[in-house]
């Protein structure tokens, strides 16, 4: 991936919205290149797919935390990957090193939802020893994906 590819991620990840015409104005190159590159990205899997970003407040997802969970059982840990995975208040699951084995970005209505959330679907998966929470007072900043520095930073 060249300086080309990254401003054409960064662009893309700051506006999903730009047309392919407005793409090349920006980097400075003919609509077909800056397409054939697009399309070279996203084959690659580099772009792997484009969204929307959303604000869990304004969508009834008032409650945001951070939790960690221990399984006891480590043989279970895919089991319990898989069905995280599908549970809609779960933002975000990160196998992690360290005192806990998984972290947890959950977004849910109230204290009642979160009530629900962990005493009938968290809980019940089983082979769960630890879970601690972390409520979110304030989000002070959300990225999705990390932006590519722009050529010559970050070195």
């Amino acid at each position: 991936m060249d300086a080309i590819d990254q401003n054409i991620l960064r662009h893309l990840m700051l506006d999903g919205h730009l047309t392919n015409s407005k793409l090349a104005k920006l980097i400075g190159m003919s609509e077909s290149a800056t397409l054939e590159r697009v399309r070279r990205l996203e084959a690659s899997h580099i772009i792997e797919g484009y969204t929307i970003k959303v604000d869990p407040a304004k969508v009834g997802r008032g409650l945001e935390l951070f939790m960690t969970v221990t399984i006891r059982d480590l043989g279970a840990m895919k089991e319990f990957e898989s069905v995280v995975s599908d549970m809609d208040e779960v933002l975000t699951c990160a196998q992690t090193l360290g005192r806990s084995d998984f972290l947890l970005h959950v977004a849910v209505r109230d204290v009642e939802a979160l009530s629900t959330f962990v005493n009938e679907k968290l809980i019940p998966l089983g082979n769960i020893e630890r879970v601690e929470s972390m409520t979110v007072l304030n989000m002070i900043k959300r990225s999705y994906p990390p932006v590519p520095p722009e050529s010559g930073r970050d070195r």
